[in-house]
């Protein structure tokens, strides 16, 4: 775990973009960021014995940098407490045996059966989800699971929106694969499209307050 800040060397004083730091963990770049929130990703790792997803369950408020700073991290912690420093995705859903399995992140499967499927998250990785998406899945030996089409739009949605995962490059309209996505969620969990159009519009306007109070400083 590492959080440090890097300056623009040089005797003339320059204008502060806001995004003066950035966040490592294990030697990798999670994100880029304030110094406050380089801070202050230092000071709760270290509260919470460097687990990321301890921070995410304990702690309220994030700005929206440093909580996908946080997600990356605990993303990369929960596959290494695996055996072999790996998720293996599951053998059995539960529609029964499972007869293929993509890994859309760490933890993160979508599965098929001979009649149904979905897509499972690992407990170790539930802490990248928003609680509203949470939610609409339901628990089964240690995994949130969603069903395939209204449920697991949600997961896919906020992968998505976190960049966790990408539009495979097999689906050439990925606008359009996106809107059937939304009008998915739009019909079945009204309530999940609300809190997440609900939170990004917090996040844009943190964003847009974020210059005038470091010009203010």
């Amino acid at each position: 775990m590492l959080a440090r800040s890097r300056k623009e060397a040089g005797t003339m004083p320059r204008k502060r973009t806001g995004y003066d730091a950035a966040c490592y963990y294990d030697g990798k770049l999670l994100g880029r960021c304030t110094k406050a929130d380089s801070d202050a990703y230092t000071l709760l790792m270290n509260a919470c014995g460097g687990e990321a997803a301890r921070v995410l369950r304990e702690y309220a408020y994030f700005s929206p940098e440093l909580r996908a700073i946080l997600e990356k991290a605990a993303l990369m912690q929960a596959d290494r407490s695996r055996t072999g420093g790996m998720f293996h995705g599951p053998k059995s859903s539960p529609w029964g045996e499972v007869q293929n399995c993509e890994t859309l992140c760490p933890g993160v499967f979508l599965v098929s059966t001979a009649s149904h499927g979905g897509t499972m998250v690992a407990n170790e990785v539930a802490a990248v989800l928003s609680p509203a998406a949470k939610k609409c899945g339901f628990k089964d030996k240690g995994y949130i699971c969603y069903e395939e089409d209204a449920q697991e739009s949600v997961v896919l949605r906020e992968l998505l929106d976190k960049k966790l995962w990408k539009i495979p490059d097999r689906i050439k309209d990925k606008g359009q694969f996106e809107e059937k996505l939304n009008q998915s969620i739009r019909q079945y969990h009204p309530e999940y499209w609300r809190a997440r159009q609900s939170g990004r519009e917090a996040a844009e306007a943190a964003r847009s307050t974020a210059p005038a109070k470091e010009a203010a400083r």
